[in-house]
């Protein structure tokens, strides 16, 4: 639904998040092995850094360790509630429009 296209084949989404220079999403949900995966990968795709809160997600087949490996090793990084609280308190700072914004990226990358 979120990465739908408009007229002009342009996301509605991905247009929302480049006007307001957001670099990073960070999903919760449901059916992590369909719609949390898809938006992991639509995301990656467009160039997001891309954050799972493993324990904020969940779905109601036996799939959702997979899921949650195939995000961490292909499109995302997957982490603990507390661990995002935890750089939302620790590492996050504000910057300017388009500056990495925290002491390390959100998806648990070093500065580059």
């Amino acid at each position: 639904m979120f990465w739908t296209f408009d007229k002009d084949g342009v996301s509605y989404l991905d247009k929302m998040l480049k006007a307001h220079d957001i670099d990073t999403i960070v999903i919760i949900g449901l059916w992590t092995d369909e719609c949390v995966l898809s938006t992991a990968y639509a995301g990656n795709s467009r160039g997001y850094d891309v954050v799972v809160v493993g324990d904020a997600v969940a779905t109601a087949t036996a799939n959702q360790q997979t899921a949650l490996q195939v995000a961490n090793s292909t499109v995302a990084k997957v982490l603990s509630t507390g661990d995002v609280v935890h750089y939302m308190q620790n590492d996050f700072v504000t910057g300017e429009p388009g500056a990495v914004k925290g002491t390390r990226f959100a998806d648990g990358r070093k500065e580059r």
